[in-house]
């Protein structure tokens, strides 16, 4: 067995680099180690989000994070590869962007499906086809989607701290929850593709983006839960997350409609009326 200089975890005597902080065990004298290793106890792993990222050498940088990405869909609970302070928060990023280019291709087919609605309803819609929904409201949904996002986060990062009472380092912890999640990556792809091809059956992409929104929740408990060396009680610890995200949706809500959702829903009308 080899023993990590950095963190002190135990490794396999053919392992080369540190599964829980990255560090090069290349180097380390395994006869020496192991004889440290019989008459010292093995170190607890109490908060794995607290180890600072590794820094991959930039020639292999794009390889080492598919390489993280296929573990996160075998195995989303287990977090053992080195990764960069970027991983998670880029993937949550193109999770968001090809989730709002698929709203955005749906939201065009139910404003279609409603013309023709209304049109069999002799309702006139003469100009109505000419409707485009503006980059101004795509932008601002998507920027609804990453606030939310960043609440949930954040909440469930307060959380851990309270939880194990450490110094948890904010990109491990969100990289963690992301590996946990990373099936979003696929479902929205998956989401995407559809509704830019026209698949787009209101229940099916319900159940969809419904199925998102669980995955992301279920990798944020799995991160506050799921390790060892808990100070206080996780159920203290959840209670505290879900009432973070309670209180600040309020807020974040009022905000939203008072400011945002009130520019969205006047873009809208006035480009309804500009296409008549």
């Amino acid at each position: 067995m080899k023993k990590c200089p950095k963190c002190g975890a135990l490794m396999e005597k053919n392992v080369n680099f540190c599964t829980k902080c990255g560090a090069d065990l290349r180097n380390v004298d395994l006869g020496q180690e192991t004889k440290q290793t019989n008459t010292e106890p093995a170190k607890v792993e109490t908060a794995p989000v607290e180890e600072v990222q590794t820094q991959i050498p930039s020639t292999g940088r794009f390889q080492h994070y598919w390489q993280w990405l296929v573990e996160s869909w075998q195995k989303p609970a287990q977090n053992n590869l080195p990764t960069e302070s970027w991983y998670g928060w880029v993937t949550i990023l193109v999770e968001d962007l090809l989730f709002i280019l698929g709203l955005y291709f749906l939201a065009k087919a139910l404003i279609t499906g409603a013309i023709g609605l209304a049109s069999s309803f002799g309702v006139s819609t003469r100009g109505w086809g000419n409707y485009d929904l503006s980059f101004n409201i795509v932008f601002r949904v998507f920027i609804i989607i990453l606030v939310f996002e960043a609440i949930i986060i954040l909440a469930h990062f307060a959380a851990y701290k309270f939880v194990y009472n450490g110094h948890p380092n904010l990109f491990a912890f969100v990289n963690t929850s992301t590996h946990a999640s990373n099936l979003n990556l696929i479902l929205t792809a998956i989401f995407f593709l559809l509704m830019l091809l026209g698949l787009n059956s209101i229940r099916f992409s319900l159940f969809l983006i419904l199925l998102m929104i669980v995955i992301f929740f279920i990798g944020q408990e799995v991160t506050l839960l799921a390790h060892e060396g808990a100070v206080r009680d996780k159920v203290y610890g959840m209670l505290i997350a879900f009432g973070i995200i309670f209180v600040c949706t309020i807020i974040v809500n009022s905000i939203i409609y008072n400011s945002v959702l009130r520019v969205i829903i006047n873009e809208f009308m006035s480009g309804i009326n500009g296409a008549m």
